[in-house]
């Protein structure tokens, strides 16, 4: 028998949860990422109620608030949804010892070994959701194919709170005549100048010559085709150390003003900050990642001499990094940073400047304490205030 690959998502999973703690939530337009009186921040996620009105992740609140004003916005409590995902995780834990958590509410479970004690695909499928439903109320939706890849997609067309299996030589029936856009590691860029090619669904991408995509695409031509194939033999990997922290925006239409850019890149900065500080971690390099209105992406990075999860520090460096990119001058269409060179939290303090770094480290403890009982949004620093 060959591999078979879960893929289970947690559906709308900040704002599920603020229904599962308040049942007169439920069927009402959720905004999670700002209070009912915030005029500033961004949106962490929303009800499949509020996204009909087009509202989604990394919008800004006062976007969110324009497009549905008589939606209910809630700060988050991310101590909630943690406990959430933990409780999630160990269920999962109980079909196979193979899960690889992608992130809070994402996470994919090798089952191939678990067919005969369940009962196959199905049965396993079914006790997933009915467990999770029953010991934590949430939606989720699932997945089931050979592969990572295929798995995922799968997901994608089932959602919400659906199931969908993928038979093994069924993958490429299955994804030919969806849209390229569905594809994994398709983004708005590729997607464009494949339909430029006059390519518009995966079957159309799988069927293209090879050499025609590597003169185009370079040597990433050959594995978008093996994806479009549904050709993958990426492993389930049950733990790993991160090798970087990371958050990125696109924006609903292309900026060209940097006193509106960056306290968004701030913004982003702070949630990648927080996760880093969550893992016990630090970090040595910053690359800050800019895409211009033409598509075209450049980094700028900087290495730091000693190991940090402080703001303060992270943002000094941004701002040294800001006028490399302001040197073009064009729109921008997304923005990002990256924090890397990962190493856990064990350095020594300076000789010099160790005072400030433990005062530093205090403060952030104490907030992001806060954070986690009432939500990123809760406590921000004045630079990232949009």
């Amino acid at each position: 028998m060959g591999r078979r690959i879960l893929h289970i998502d947690m559906d709308a999973f900040f704002a599920s949860v603020e229904v599962v703690r308040n049942p007169a939530l439920r069927g009402k337009p959720l905004i999670i990422g700002g209070g009912a009186k915030d005029t500033r921040g961004v949106v962490s996620t929303a009800s499949y109620e509020a996204r009909k009105y087009g509202i989604h992740s990394a919008m800004p609140i006062m976007e969110a608030r324009r497009r549905c004003p008589h939606g209910i916005f809630l700060r988050g409590n991310y101590a909630a949804y943690q406990e959430a995902s933990e409780q999630v995780r160990a269920i999962l834990e109980t079909v196979s010892p193979w899960v690889e958590g992608v992130s809070i509410d994402e996470a994919y479970i090798d089952i191939t070994g678990s067919q005969k004690l369940f009962g196959g695909d199905d049965a396993i499928a079914a006790y997933l959701k009915s467990r999770i439903r029953a010991e934590t109320q949430l939606p989720c939706t699932i997945g089931i194919a050979p592969n990572k890849l295929v798995a995922k997609v799968a997901t994608d067309a089932a959602k919400p709170n659906g199931y969908l299996r993928i038979e093994e030589g069924r993958e490429r029936a299955f994804l030919h005549p969806l849209p390229i856009g569905r594809l994994p590691g398709i983004g708005p860029h590729t997607e464009k100048t494949l339909v430029s090619l006059g390519v518009s669904t995966i079957g159309q991408l799988a069927g293209m010559p090879t050499d025609r995509l590597m003169r185009v695409f370079g040597p990433s031509g050959c594995a978008l085709q093996q994806a479009a194939q549904g050709i993958s033999t990426s492993p389930v990997v049950p733990f790993s150390w991160a090798k970087s922290v990371g958050r990125e925006t696109t924006f609903d239409r292309d900026l060209l003003d940097w006193k509106q850019i960056e306290p968004i890149l701030f913004s982003l900065a702070e949630r990648a900050l927080y996760a880093l500080r969550e893992k016990q971690m630090e970090t040595r390099r910053v690359t800050l990642k800019v895409r211009y209105g033409d598509f075209s992406t450049c980094t700028f990075a900087q290495t730091l001499p000693d190991p940090t999860c402080i703001d303060a520090d992270i943002h000094r460096v941004l701002k040294e990094l800001i006028p490399k990119a302001r040197e073009r001058r064009a729109c921008v269409r997304l923005i990002g940073v990256t924090l890397s060179s990962l190493t856990f939290k064990q350095h020594q303090l300076p000789l010099f400047g160790g005072e400030r770094a433990q005062r530093w480290e205090r403060v952030l403890e104490n907030a992001d304490h806060i954070r986690g009982r009432y939500g990123l949004e809760s406590l921000r620093f004045g630079s990232s205030m949009v």
